[in-house]
């Protein structure tokens, strides 16, 4: 069977993070405002990097951890 973890963005649409090979997630500013916002750079499985921001990588954050989250739990309960 194939596991999806599937997130949907504001502005980029859908993404199946089960391709993610890693997620890395930052708070930085952008325009030199004093404004802080989240970054997070998807590296997907073939090696391509892709970055998001503001509210498509705070989606992304939210996805990811509600999956860890559910992942950890079911580990420990069986």
């Amino acid at each position: 069977m194939t596991q999806h973890i599937i997130c949907q963005t504001p502005t980029r649409g859908w993404l199946n993070l089960v391709y993610a090979r890693q997620i890395r997630f930052r708070k930085v500013y952008l325009n030199l405002s004093s404004k802080e916002q989240i970054a997070c750079v998807v590296t997907w499985s073939n090696g391509d990097k892709e970055p998001f921001f503001g509210k498509d990588a705070e989606a992304i954050i939210q996805v990811w951890k509600n999956y860890t989250k559910k992942s950890t739990t079911s580990k420990h309960s069986t």
